[in-house]
């Protein structure tokens, strides 16, 4: 990360698990949303050299009114604001954080409502919010979206993949304290990150059934090794699939029982697989520049389409085929070069 100098002062702060807190990630508790505001909160507290900044990771529920319509949220009086926003919203006056970072459309109204309140109040605080809002991007002080949505303008800051907080080094630290079971895998090792249903579509029997056929049959083709790695969203009938049409093929797979081994089997593998539902998981693993290859459900379409066709023509990820490519991808590292915009705006 670059060096800097401070983040913005913002006034009192409060004390949170022993420290000031000065940054607070604010989420609904949804890990795809709250664990990319982590990132570029932990991204930006690492450049400050003073060791004086904080994050608070708030879980808050927004109200119906802030989720669903967050246009009004601009126009209604600020005593309605301080009582659809709740506990966060009577202590923004106190703790005076000098940044609030949200994500996703979900909490957007919530951004907005605490922009007017810090402006309010005087309290120096500034917003970030990741993800398209589908809002003029005047509502909050900085946003960061995908480049392949249509959100444009002198505060906003575009990715090409979702923030995350992997990098080199805690992958390699990581791979370092993998279980033997792990290890004992015959090269050539590939990872399979399986993701699951989500808010698109549903996994059915029988797309559990095709996938399990399609990574059986990579594997034989390619005599790879298999590192499965089922998410919370995994249907348990994949999992039981997949071991069964492997049959004798060598594999290992996460026991819930067990550390898990993500992400230090990025740095064991020499191949990855990701099921084409999950961007966060297709995002982390760009950052190694292995061969990373998209196990589609379905057809992609829509935004989720329009990313993975972006990241192919990047040269990040590729279709899973029947064979194993021989040479790396290009490594996706973005965290430093958002950071820099960040701070610069910040800073202005």
């Amino acid at each position: 990360m670059p060096a800097s100098t401070p983040l913005p002062p913002s006034g009192k702060t409060t004390e949170t698990n022993g420290k000031n807190s000065q940054i607070w990630v604010i989420s609904d508790g949804t890990a795809g949303m709250r664990l990319q505001a982590i990132a570029l909160g932990e991204a930006l507290i690492a450049t400050d050299t003073t060791n004086q900044t904080s994050l608070a990771d708030i879980i808050s529920k927004p109200s119906w009114w802030l989720r669903h319509l967050p246009r009004l949220v601009a126009l209604l009086p600020r005593g309605l604001l301080l009582f659809w926003l709740g506990e966060i919203g009577g202590r923004l006056s106190n703790d005076k954080p000098a940044i609030i970072i949200t994500c996703g459309r979900r909490m957007a109204g919530t951004s907005i409502a605490l922009n007017r309140l810090s402006k309010a109040h005087a309290a120096g605080t500034r917003t970030i919010h990741i993800q398209d809002p589908r809002l003029p991007p005047h509502y909050f002080d900085i946003l960061i979206v995908p480049q392949h949505d249509p959100a444009r303008g002198a505060n906003v800051i575009t990715s090409l993949a979702s923030l995350n907080r992997l990098d080199m080094s805690k992958i390699a630290d990581a791979a370092s304290q993998l279980d033997k079971k792990w290890r004992a895998l015959p090269a050539p090792r590939v990872a399979v990150l399986l993701g699951g249903t989500n808010r698109r579509y549903g996994i059915s029997a029988m797309m559990a059934k095709d996938m399990a056929k399609r990574l059986a049959d990579f594997a034989t083709k390619t005599g790879a090794s298999l590192a499965l790695i089922p998410s919370r969203r995994t249907p348990a009938n994949l999992v039981t699939q997949l071991t069964t049409a492997l049959g004798s093929l060598p594999y290992a797979v996460m026991d819930q029982a067990e550390n898990n081994p993500y992400p230090g089997i990025l740095g064991l593998v020499d191949a990855v697989i990701v099921t084409s539902d999950s961007v966060n998981m297709i995002s982390e693993a760009t950052i190694t520049g292995l061969p990373v290859l998209i196990a589609e459900w379905q057809s992609e379409t829509g935004r989720i389409g329009a990313f993975h066709d972006a990241m192919m023509a990047a040269g990040h990820i590729a279709p899973m085929r029947d064979q194993l490519p021989q040479d790396g991808f290009t490594p996706l590292v973005e965290m430093p070069a958002i950071v820099k915009s960040v701070l610069a705006q910040l800073h202005s």
